[in-house]
Parts: C-alpha cells; sequence; structure tokens
C-alpha cells in the first residue's frame, strides 16, 4: 500500500495556458493506453445531454448533472493554480450538452461544496486522498429539468463503465470511452479504471448499468503514467448522503430536451 501512495498521479484539468499544440501535445496527452478509444456522443441524446462542461476562467473541466440543480464533478476544479487559492462559485458556468459552441442549457454556479476532507493547493497528496477528490455545483438555475439528471449507484469491481467528458486535444466535443472497466480498487473510495480518459476530462462520470438504470458510480479524477496510463477515479458512496440532502433525487430522468440514445447502452454495459 505504501507504493500506491507515492505513484505520480497526473490530475485533469484543462487549462488554457498549459496547452500545446501538435507532437508535444500528444506526447503529454496523458490518459491513453493504446489506440485512442474515445468516441464523439451527441450531445442531445439522454444521458451525454446531461453532462457538460464546467467552465472557469480560461480553463475546464467535466461534470454531470445529479438533479435538476445539482453538478457533481472532481474538487481540485475548484483549485485556482495561478492565484494558489479556490475560485468562488460565481467563478463557474455548467454548460450542458456543449458541443463546439452551441449547447441545450447553461447557468451559473451559485454555490460550491467540495469534500470536507479535501486538501486543496496540495498537488502531492497520496492517493488515498483521491476518494475525497469530488465536489457538488449548485446552480442558480434548474438545468436538469430540462436536459435530466442521472442517478447514483455504488460501484462494483469488475463493473463495465463509460467515462465521457471534454478533453483537452478535443476540448468542444463531448467525447466517450465505451465498455471499459473498474478494474481495481487499491483503497476505501478510489477505484482505477482502465478507460481512456485525459486532460479536461476531470470530473466527468463513470457511468453504469445499475438497477435497471444508467446510475453515475464514479467521478473520473486522474491518471497514473506509471500503471500504464490507467486512471483514478472517486467513488460515488462519499457524497451521496450531501448529494440528497441537496435535492438530488434517487433515479435517473432524461428531459424534455433530451433525445433517445442512438446506443444501445443497456447491451453496451452489461444491463442485459
Amino acid at each position: 500500500m505504501r507504493l500506491l501512495a507515492v505513484l505520480l498521479i497526473v490530475l485533469l484539468p484543462c487549462v488554457a495556458g498549459a496547452a500545446e499544440s501538435g507532437k508535444a501535445a500528444e506526447r503529454r496527452l496523458h490518459g491513453i493506453k493504446g489506440e485512442d478509444q474515445r468516441v464523439r456522443m451527441e450531445p442531445r441524446e439522454f444521458p451525454w445531454s446531461a453532462t457538460g462542461r464546467v467552465n472557469f476562467g480560461q480553463g475546464h473541466c467535466s461534470g454531470t448533472l445529479i438533479g435538476p440543480r445539482l453538478v457533481a464533478t472532481a474538487a481540485h476544479c475548484l483549485w485556482n493554480r495561478r492565484t494558489q487559492r479556490t475560485m468562488p462559485a460565481s467563478a463557474y458556468t455548467f454548460v450542458a450538452g456543449f458541443d463546439r459552441g452551441e449547447y441545450l442549457k447553461a447557468s451559473k454556479v451559485r454555490a460550491v461544496h467540495p469534500s470536507p476532507d479535501w486538501v486543496f493547493g496540495d498537488q502531492g497528496q497520496p492517493l488515498a486522498a483521491r476518494a475525497n477528490d469530488w465536489a457538488l455545483l449548485e446552480l442558480e438555475d434548474p438545468v436538469g429539468d430540462e436536459v435530466g439528471w442521472i442517478g447514483l449507484a455504488e460501484p462494483r469491481l469488475g463493473m463495465v463503465v463509460a467515462v465521457a467528458g471534454y478533453g483537452r486535444d478535443r476540448a468542444h466535443v463531448p467525447l466517450a470511452h465505451l465498455g471499459c472497466r473498474l478494474r481495481e480498487q487499491p483503497l476505501a473510495g478510489v477505484l482505477f479504471h482502465d478507460c481512456d480518459a485525459v486532460q479536461g476530462e476531470s470530473g466527468g462520470p463513470v457511468l453504469a448499468w445499475e438497477n435497471s438504470q444508467l446510475r453515475l458510480v464514479a467521478i473520473n479524477v486522474a491518471v497514473i503514467p506509471s500503471r500504464e496510463e490507467m486512471g483514478v477515479a472517486a467513488s460515488i458512496a462519499p457524497l451521496a448522503a450531501l448529494a440528497r440532502r441537496l435535492g438530488a433525487p434517487g433515479s435517473t430522468r432524461p428531459g424534455p430536451l433530451s433525445l433517445d440514445s442512438s446506443l444501445d447502452l443497456p447491451h453496451i454495459l452489461g444491463g442485459r
């Protein structure tokens, strides 16, 4: 366990000042494990309509609606590396169904709720701290009533999952790796997955088919390059109680602006 605690972990926000182009950017794009398995999703289709970009200043992360006004994302997305301070709620905008400048709905954030155990600014935190790398964002507007939201379920090892978000290399289109798996749980609340996900996809959903519905089971937070670009996710379990208090319903629901999925997600994710 001590070895796991000191592994180099690459966090996955996207900051414009850190962007590169060409071969240099490709070499530094952590999280791809061979041939890139991410494919573009149709943002008007559910569940992708309930996912989006968490925009702040010159950067972004990814996030998922888990209620009418509630978004789940990564806690480290709340940290401003330039000022070495957390950013206020007013600095964030959640943009649902974003695709090359167009989107379904957007809202400013009125309150942020990071894990009470997350320590901001310490990039050298041990692997165990990734269990606390989550935050809930309360929106000013009930965006989920229009585009839908995704219910929560606890993860299990071996689950077939999808990981989605807005990667640094294709930051303006929603991408997802479908049919990858939760491979290990090295520590409580910390999961390893073999899905392709890169910088910018921090805070993006890890989705599974559970209880006859699509569910959010974890939040994508980091990559371990020395473990063959293994992805790291924070289990949804530690945030579930707070999410319920903030109004997260118990089930998944598409919205009136959502189109039916053209993908057979129950089959792809092992639901039937």
